[in-house]
């Protein structure tokens, strides 16, 4: 139930965000933000429970005092490939298009 109101809560967030940007960067921002946004963590390591790792590594930092990047560890994954299937996306339209 979470996911279902929180996934499009941060594309309007997203689209919100890209309003503040004009022409070729605006796209990347807002890819950008829901990237960071929708991707998943392990709440923790023993149950199969999924969080935004946003939201679950603030959490962890600010309440719990618990300073592990193990919760970003998807961001860092997810981020550098979706960034490179956008610049394909973007070549392969302006070469065949």
């Amino acid at each position: 139930m979470f996911w279902l109101i929180y996934i499009p809560c941060s594309l309007i967030l997203s689209y919100l965000i890209g309003l503040f940007f004009k022409g070729k960067i605006k796209k990347l921002i807002i890819f950008s933000t829901i990237v960071i946004l929708l991707t998943p963590a392990q709440i923790e390591i023993s149950t199969n429970n999924y969080a935004p790792a946003v939201f679950t590594f603030l959490f962890n930092s600010l309440l719990e005092h618990n300073y592990s990047l193990r919760v970003l560890r998807p961001i860092f994954l997810s981020f550098p490939i979706s960034l490179f299937l956008l610049g394909l996306t973007v070549f392969f339209k302006k070469k065949f298009f």
